[in-house]
């Protein structure tokens, strides 16, 4: 497996089982990550639609994008966005909201790892 492809399905898979988390079990997962859940009918379906079934369908997107070579750059192209705004919000997060856990932290890392390694993918298959 070429390293954009498994790039590709490491962050479907990450997208996919974070999703299923969300739906089946938000209150847990969201005590997990943030230390916090809604208690409320409507937070709590909110999180399930967008935390779990918008992760999912992005996973979904992405294992479908891996799926054809031809398909591979569009698939490390939609890692870069996904990371990209990702770790924008998260960035303006810490700037507004302040403090935060150590989680976050680790998630933007990973974020902006992501994102240089699929600038990196695209910039290669570049002429120079």
């Amino acid at each position: 497996m070429n390293i954009s492809k498994f790039l590709i399905n490491i962050t479907a898979s990450i997208f996919t089982l974070y999703g299923v988390g969300f739906i089946f079990f938000p209150v847990e997962i969201s005590l997990l990550i943030t230390d916090f859940a809604p208690t409320n009918a409507t937070a709590l379906t909110d999180m399930r639609a967008t935390y779990g079934g918008m992760s999912a369908a992005i996973g979904l997107v992405l294992f479908v994008l891996a799926s054809k070579p031809q398909w591979e750059k569009l698939g490390v192209f939609a890692v870069l966005v996904f990371m990209l705004g990702m770790a924008i919000g998260r960035i303006v997060g810490l700037f507004v909201d302040g403090s935060t856990s150590a989680v976050m932290y680790v998630y933007l890392a990973l974020e902006i790892v992501a994102f240089i390694l699929s600038s990196y993918l695209l910039s290669k298959d570049q002429p120079q």
